[in-house]
């Protein structure tokens, strides 16, 4: 009886051993089939949409491939055939050329520098002069200089500068000091500062003459100016754009750019000039031309 169920016992093990070995073998059988099948789904896969040289987009591409050269039962008539490289290759190249057809923007925007200059021709000026006293008395300078000041806008008047045309700007006293013996006051100085504007370039040489005549022991300079300076620069902001926009079409080969935006850029220009009087000389030889600069950085597309 024993005997009997230790040859039963050795049947059962047998039997379940040769089903494992089996099932094992049959496993390692079906793995390389699997993994072929999960390879080929990876370089078959497309788009819709993609054209393939030699193939429909409507048929399968994953039966095209396996009946022309790929055999699941582990057979392989080449695993490296060109077509099916060539094949993998179109793929490859539709789906970049497609996507980068989809990353180029339709309009292209560019930002151009813009500038213009224009020389013009003063038509008033601007005079700078200054009156000083020296006086042992603080009072009495300051009084004389006052007096001084005073007798000069009478005498500016009657040769046609208004009163509106003369500007104080400052105004100081200070001691004078000597140091030969210390630090000893001897006097003050009082100083007037101001400034008058001649609206007519001939009457500059008149109206310096008047000004050394009554009381004025400086004139610092003479500034030329152009009245209509912010109407100026405004045309030389649109040449500016202008400028712009001629870079931008020869750069483009275009005509039909839009602006997007301007901004204006500051440009350092000296918008006056400065001349010292000399005394024969007449206004033409002192007077050049005034520059006005404009710059823009312009967006078009």
């Amino acid at each position: 009886m024993k005997t009997k169920k230790v040859f039963l016992s050795f049947a059962i093990i047998f039997m379940v051993a040769l089903l494992l070995i089996g099932g094992i073998n049959g496993g390692i059988k079906r793995k390389p089939i699997e993994v072929r099948e999960m390879a080929n789904a990876q370089v078959i896969e497309y788009e819709e949409g993609d054209d393939l040289d030699g193939v429909n987009k409507d048929d399968d591409l994953e039966s095209i491939i396996k009946d022309e050269k790929f055999s699941y039962g582990g057979q392989t008539e080449n695993n490296e055939s060109s077509d099916v490289k060539n094949i993998e290759n179109q793929i490859s190249r539709n789906s970049l050329q497609k996507v980068s057809a989809e990353s180029v923007p339709e309009d292209i925007t560019i930002c151009i520098f813009g500038n213009a200059k224009l020389s013009l021709s003063p038509d008033r000026a601007k005079i700078s002069a200054c009156i000083q006293f020296l006086d042992t008395e603080l009072d009495k300078a300051k009084e004389n200089n006052f007096q001084a000041f005073e007798k000069l806008i009478e005498a500016l008047k009657e040769i046609g500068i208004e009163e509106s045309a003369i500007t104080l700007t400052h105004f100081n006293c200070h001691p004078n000091y000597n140091y030969d013996c210390g630090r000893k006051i001897v006097g003050y100085y009082s100083t007037t500062s101001f400034t008058v504007k001649v609206e007519a370039l001939d009457k500059i040489k008149d109206c310096v003459s008047v000004m050394t005549a009554n009381g004025v022991t400086e004139i610092n300079d003479i500034v030329y100016e152009v009245s209509n300076l912010d109407e100026e620069y405004s045309n030389a902001l649109q040449k500016a754009v202008e400028n712009s926009r001629e870079k931008a079409s020869k750069l483009l080969n275009r005509d039909d750019l839009r602006i997007v935006s301007v901004k204006e850029e500051h440009v350092y220009s000296c918008n006056t000039l400065y001349r010292a009087y000399a005394g024969d000389m007449s206004a033409s030889d002192l007077v050049g031309k005034i520059e006005v600069e404009a710059r823009v950085l312009v967006e078009f597309n």
